[in-house]
């Protein structure tokens, strides 16, 4: 009797590519190695936002007593916080490597998510009385009628208050209406609108509510810094007596389990403009 044994084929594993236009596309980014502790009262002194075209006469009467008004250039807050993923999976049969490259790469790849996400809950809102770093909320600008309407209300308010190209912050579902509406174009995979302003839309500023609703708050700021510590990728194993265990008052984390975490910290600090619009996508029915 002949026995074959077959050999069942590899699964060529798809890999997606990466989502483009998140707010780390757009952004200054620092990798710190040193990365530690910093005054987030200020950050840096901006003059972006400051009206320096005060009109004056050209030839003053000099028996006026006029001065001159001087203003003061703020210093831009930051904030700051860590991200961390970590996955678990039975050391039967797992490929540790792949377990390791592969939480290193998803995180990676969704870092900018991960940012634009701590913009919209800690910098797009106002901080507690008590918080060490003080900012207010947004200004905001009402609510517009339509996704045009909305987009050119940030822009218009961004060309008075800032001076440079500003940053839009919204939703990746403005992204496919945007296009739609010829209001978007797209050089080296960003998003900007015809007027030239930076679209960051990486999902991270996406609420994810159930029924979708017909608004969206749309933010506009002035230049993003971003400051990232090393990323901290480990792999470990856990063995029988460890202390590990599925009990209610342990762990949860079984033998023979191998762990994988990748984490990093972040600094970021946004240039003096913070304002926002609620677009109306669709009429109500």
């Amino acid at each position: 009797m002949t026995v074959t044994f077959i050999r069942g084929a590899e699964v060529n594993r798809p890999e997606p590519a990466a989502l483009t236009s998140s707010i780390e596309d757009h952004a200054t980014v620092v990798d710190k190695s040193d990365f530690g502790l910093r005054n987030n009262e200020g950050l840096w002194p901006s003059y972006n936002c400051l009206d320096l075209l005060v009109p004056t006469p050209m030839c003053p009467d000099p028996m006026l007593t006029g001065t001159k008004i001087f203003t003061t250039a703020g210093w831009v807050p930051g904030f700051e916080f860590a991200v961390y993923g970590g996955v678990q999976c039975s050391a039967v049969g797992l490929d540790a490597a792949d377990q390791k490259a592969e939480v290193a790469r998803v995180f990676e790849r969704s870092e900018g998510k991960g940012i634009e996400q701590a913009l919209l809950l800690n910098r797009f809102v106002a901080t507690d009385s008590d918080a060490p770093v003080q900012w207010d909320e947004p200004v905001d600008l009402g609510t517009a009628p339509t996704l045009l309407s909305a987009l050119g209300i940030l822009e218009g308010y961004a060309a008075v208050h800032y001076a440079g190209i500003p940053t839009l912050h919204v939703p990746r579902a403005i992204i496919t209406m945007g296009f739609g509406a010829g209001a978007l174009v797209e050089r080296d995979g960003k998003f900007y609108t015809k007027a030239g302003s930076k679209v960051a839309a990486g999902g991270g500023y996406d609420d994810g509510t159930v029924p979708i609703s017909n608004t969206a708050d749309l933010y506009v700021t002035g230049e993003v810094y971003v400051e990232r510590s090393e990323e901290i990728s480990v792999q470990s194993y856990v063995y029988p007596g460890d202390g590990s265990g599925l009990g209610s008052d342990e762990n949860g984390l079984a033998d023979n389990t191998v762990l994988a975490l990748a984490e990093r910290m972040y600094r970021v600090g946004v240039d003096c403009l913070v304002a926002k619009v609620t677009a109306t996508l669709w009429a109500a029915s």
